[in-house]
């Protein structure tokens, strides 16, 4: 990748001034991670790809008119978030519900590095006690490695609602196992 393209936001700035090249840098950077996001709302691998082409076909057309932005990837995922929650809702596939409110699936992706058996155990249990805004709170915050002001915009909440969200989180988590292995394992299995 050219030395231009390493930094996202300069892909972003170049992509808003029109450079094709860096338009297909930022959909190669992110579609992945992207994907890999928007199947924890729903599991229709098809409809997530397609809500991610609806998504780069609708920037490529107001790229102009774009704002500037400090985490390009923050704001594909908000992007993502309403195009999903638009599609689902115009499909009569969900009532219509502010995205705030989808549930979040975890899936586990134990690939060649599998676990104990009781640590794995352990992990899906801990991951099971929290509810879907902890878990998308958290994934978002250790997977994704957002800051708390994007995931309170994400989330739809206040600042200091997010790190209250992400605090009892993490108190649920400790009351059955190492905090410091539960974000390992959330950077390991939750993909």
């Amino acid at each position: 990748m050219p030395k231009e393209f390493r930094d996202e936001v300069e892909v972003w700035r170049q992509f808003k001034a029109g450079d094709a090249d860096a338009f297909a840098v930022l959909f190669e950077q992110t579609s992945d991670k992207l994907f890999r996001y928007g199947s924890k709302f729903v599991q229709d691998d098809e409809l997530v790809k397609d809500c991610i082409q609806d998504v780069f076909v609708k920037l490529h057309q107001r790229r102009a008119k774009l704002p500037e932005v400090e985490n390009p990837f923050f704001y594909l995922c908000v992007s993502l978030k309403n195009t999903l929650v638009d599609n689902l809702s115009q499909n009569g596939r969900i009532v219509p519900l502010p995205p705030e409110e989808l549930p979040f699936l975890i899936e586990f992706t134990y690939d060649d590095e599998q676990p104990e058996e009781d640590i794995q155990e352990r992990f899906e249990t801990v991951m099971n006690l929290l509810s879907d805004r902890q878990k998308e709170a958290i994934y978002l915050r250790y997977q994704m490695e957002l800051s708390y002001e994007e995931i309170s915009k994400l989330l739809g909440i206040s600042y200091q609602s997010t790190r209250n969200l992400v605090h009892r989180a993490l108190e649920k988590v400790r009351t059955s196992m190492d905090l410091k292995v539960f974000i390992l394992l959330v950077g390991l299995y939750l993909k």
